[in-house]
């Protein structure tokens, strides 16, 4: 089963991190990062896998839909002390 998930940038007063840092999700499924910050971020894969969302707006979202399995470490370009995680297991 496909299915959607969504990262959550909160208000930078809160905490300037990706919530969740990590999530599990499957090959195929649409991970949804969604900005509810007042400045804009980023959601751009290191190392092996490499996707960049584009500068995400406030109110803005970018998506990214995995094709293997494996653990695919992100951060934000703007603010490089925020990193997260996906962790992709098979469908």
């Amino acid at each position: 089963m496909i299915g959607r998930f969504a990262i959550v940038l909160p208000l930078a007063a809160l905490a300037v991190a990706f919530h969740p840092a990590s999530l599990n999700v499957s090959v195929g499924d649409t991970v949804v990062w969604i900005n509810r910050d007042i400045v804009p971020h980023t959601a751009t894969g290191r190392g092996r896998r490499t996707w960049d969302s584009g500068q995400l707006q406030p109110g803005d979202s970018g998506r990214y839909v995995p094709r293997r399995a494996g653990r695919a470490p992100y951060t934000c370009r703007l603010h490089p002390t925020m990193k997260g995680l996906l962790i992709i297991g098979r469908e």
